[in-house]
């Protein structure tokens, strides 16, 4: 196989039979050929979509939805507290799901118990609450809360209740704990109890630690410190059961934390601690909520628990029609694959072939496409999960952001996570970020989940694609082609491509209108007049007669090179296709009726193209005249919305890019013709007038007099972009030809105000702009805010 990989083309690495020679052993693959089926009669809302995150939340089959809802429409479930028929079916079938679950994990109720809760987060903090801790004392050291430093948020976070217990944290790199082997059973005679906590899978990485440990830390022949006492394992299964079978009658950890939305996709919300009945009569009981007590008094503190284990720590009524519905779960998942074995095999297929292909990849010049993150290099199916965590390099070994990856991505309709993963300790370790790095990144305005990939060149977090029991070689074939296209053949036209700018036709200012006469220096700023600003423009200009001076075909200079403003657009729909204008108003929160109003769905949230791509084929225009919003479509009667801002209905909240905006609804004329032009049950919102949003205050904090006033834009009141880069741009997209790059695809980002040029992305380097007497200054986030060749301005009034 390597002699053949030598001279194997990407065509032969991306087919079918390279797959099934090389990777797939039996039925490993498919489920005795049914997966093609099962995508198209299970999963057919996915369409097109390329589905790569398995492991934040797998998708559910559309029968386990059918089958739950029949089983709703003909029985009926009442409160499991309660005593009468209803009730007592509820009950009775709750307690039948957990036997289900035991028995898929392959667990005796005499051995195991299931407590449920609302995820495995929940399940994690429960056992933090609940474990018998000794805090430490002048005599005693009490005791130890360890963890594995390849660990989620929701474990590390554990140690913020060993503060408040007085019990002492220690972390544990993997490495520890593999070369810890030695005898130590003699300081296992103390009664304090310790815990040690481990991922059977890690989420960034995807290294499946050994579930031996867990015995072997039990019977003290490996432990992460030496200290006397019983020392118990939480086992964080979260991941690893998605697609992993645990046998824990093998493996017999005293805590294990599981979400079934991991598993099944539905429900989510629901999670549950199974814990060892050996342990359970030293759990501590601090809260009783409703169902849990045996006895108690309101008047002196007096309270005895259940005895059951599940009612004793299962607080209030249990979500108990989700619970239901996890009968239909197993069932579907069983009767769909054959059950975890077959899922294994099959996602560990599809994983080592996606990552053989993906870490053979290279540019022209033999360096390596991607960087893998992994514990082995040897991808056996008991050392490495269906997870495959990488940064894509370019041909000189620098690292392209995982955001720009996760923006290309979506182009085409590949749906994968980016950043960190909620588990810095592996992000730390894999990406080398020194603990004082991760505070500098924190310095400069990076947080968890942003979108800041990249400080001082340096990654801050990596892509993770992960795979399924619906995954199918189709996806995996898909990933690879958008990375073979996207940067090694881009990367080998732009080697060869020769830029012909002098194609671009340009208008050169007339003699009265030169930058000498106007006052504008090389950089762009006023030299021998008074600086005229925009709000001074504002306050002596009523609303419709703030005209924007600088038409279209006026010009301006930098650097000696002609610049002209070729075009002025209004989106006033959010997402919606661009109305061009040659004059316009310029009001307080940016051109005039821009990103007014927005389309949301029955949930209240924001639409894009993303979601909803035939919004582009929405085209709204403004009647000043007629003081009127025209909304047209092909083969839709057009409607007319008033400008008025209608005080009159009730005012309500929607979010946009992480901000509450106060709206009001359009109407029901406006939401029917939604629904005939889409097909979905959608609404039209606008902007209250008398709602105020700024810019940067969500990370700012108070709002200063600098801060510009948004409409429902993303973060600045003006976008530019400039035609010399829309033409670079459409020189590195292969097989596609652009006769007007202009035309098509100035529209694609969306900018209010279009420039020629004749020097590509110059306009990166603008820190303020004048078109006649408007004087724009450049956001502060525009570097990350910004696609290539767009450029974020404010007014005046923004940021400085």
């Amino acid at each position: 196989m390597e002699g053949e990989n030598t001279t194997m083309t990407l065509e032969n690495l991306l087919s079918f039979s390279y797959f099934h020679k090389y990777f797939i052993n039996s039925s490993d693959y498919g489920y005795k050929g049914t997966i093609q089926e099962m995508r198209k009669k299970e999963f057919s809302r996915i369409a097109d979509v390329t589905y790569l995150d398995h492991i934040g939340t797998t998708l559910f089959p559309e029968s386990l939805l059918q089958t739950f809802m029949a089983d709703l429409s003909t029985h009926v479930y009442g409160n499991p507290h309660s005593n009468n028929l209803s009730s007592r079916l509820t009950h009775d079938t709750i307690e039948y799901v957990r036997y289900r679950i035991l028995q898929h994990f392959n667990a005796s109720p005499e051995d195991y118990s299931v407590i449920f809760t609302s995820g495995s987060t929940a399940a994690l903090k429960l056992v933090a609450e609940i474990f018998p801790w000794t805090p430490r004392s002048s005599s005693n050291a009490g005791s130890y809360f360890c963890y594995l430093t390849d660990n989620h948020t929701s474990v590390v976070g554990i140690r913020e209740n060993m503060k408040m217990l007085y019990v002492s944290t220690v972390p544990v790199e993997p490495e520890d704990m593999l070369q810890s082997e030695s005898p130590t059973t003699e300081l296992l005679n103390d009664s304090t109890f310790h815990l040690f906590s481990y991922p059977a899978l890690s989420n960034f990485s995807g290294t499946k630690y050994p579930l031996s440990w867990i015995k072997k830390i039990q019977t003290g022949e490996i432990l992460p410190i030496r200290a006397p006492g019983k020392w118990c394992v939480l086992l964080d299964a979260a991941s690893f059961v998605s697609t992993s079978p645990l046998d824990l009658a093998v493996y017999q950890p005293d805590f294990v934390t599981i979400s079934f939305y991991k598993i099944f996709g539905f429900p989510t919300g629901l999670g549950a601690l199974i814990v060892s009945n050996c342990i359970a009569n030293f759990l501590r009981k601090n809260y009783f909520g409703g169902g849990t007590a045996a006895a108690y008094l309101s008047k002196e503190d007096f309270f005895v628990p259940k005895d059951s284990i599940s009612d004793r720590f299962e607080d209030g009524t249990v979500p108990f029609l989700d619970i239901i519905s996890l009968k239909h779960a197993f069932d579907t998942l069983q009767k769909l694959t054959g059950g975890m074995e077959n899922i294994m095999n099959h996602t560990h297929a599809l994983a080592s072939y996606t990552y053989s292909v993906l870490s053979a990849l290279r540019y022209n010049n033999g360096q390596p496409v991607v960087h893998i993150y992994t514990g082995s290099e040897v991808r056996t199916i008991d050392v490495q999960g269906p997870i495959i965590n990488f940064n894509v390099m370019d041909e000189n070994g620098g690292t392209i952001g995982y955001s720009q990856v996760d923006k290309l991505a979506s182009l085409f309709n590949i749906h994968l996570r980016t950043g960190c993963f909620c588990n810095t300790g592996a992000c730390q370790k894999h990406l080398g970020i020194s603990n004082a790095e991760v505070i500098r990144n924190l310095q400069a305005g990076h947080i968890c989940g942003d979108n800041m990939d990249l400080i001082d060149g340096r990654p801050t977090g990596s892509v993770r694609i992960s795979f399924g029991f619906m995954s199918t070689f189709e996806d995996a074939k898909a990933f690879l082609t958008f990375i073979v296209d996207t940067f090694i053949k881009k990367s080998s036209q732009r080697t060869v491509q020769i830029m012909d700018y002098e194609k671009f036709p340009i208008i050169s200012l007339s003699q009265s209108e030169s930058s000498e006469e106007k006052g504008i220096d090389s950089s762009g700023k006023i030299t021998g007049s008074t600086r005229v600003t925009q709000s001074q423009i504002l306050s002596n200009l009523s609303t419709v007669e703030r005209a924007c001076k600088c038409k279209v075909r006026k010009t301006m200079t930098t650097n000696n090179k002609a610049i002209k403003l070729s075009h002025i657009y209004i989106y006033p729909i959010k997402s919606c296709a661009a109305f061009q204008v040659s004059r316009w108003p310029v009001a307080e929160q940016g051109l005039l009726f821009d990103r007014n109003w927005m389309i949301v769905n029955e949930n209240g949230v924001c639409l894009s193209q993303k979601q909803e791509p035939r919004l582009c084929l929405i085209y709204p225009s403004i009647d000043t005249i007629k003081n009127i919003m025209k909304i047209q479509a092909k083969g839709m009667p057009s409607i007319e919305i008033p400008l008025d801002d209608n005080l009159t209905i009730q005012i309500s909240q929607n979010k946009v890019c992480g901000d509450r905006v106060n709206t009001y609804d359009c109407g029901e004329e406006a939401a029917h013709w939604l629904f005939c032009f889409l097909s979905h049950k959608y609404r039209l919102i606008r902007q209250s007038s008398s709602f105020h949003r700024y810019a940067g205050a969500q990370r700012k904090g108070p709002v200063g007099a600098s801060s510009s006033s948004l409409s429902l834009v993303n973060e600045a009141q003006y976008l530019l972009i400039n035609t010399a880069s829309i033409f670079h741009l459409s020189q590195q997209i292969p097989f596609r030809e652009y006769t007007d790059p202009a035309d098509q695809m100035t529209q694609r980002f969306r900018a209010n105000l279009v420039v020629d040029s004749k020097i590509p992305f110059q306009e990166e380097e603008w820190n303020e702009l004048f078109i006649d007497c408007l004087h724009f200054k450049r956001h502060q986030n525009s570097s990350q805010a910004c696609a290539a060749g767009l450029t974020t301005l404010t007014g005046e009034s923004s940021i400085r």
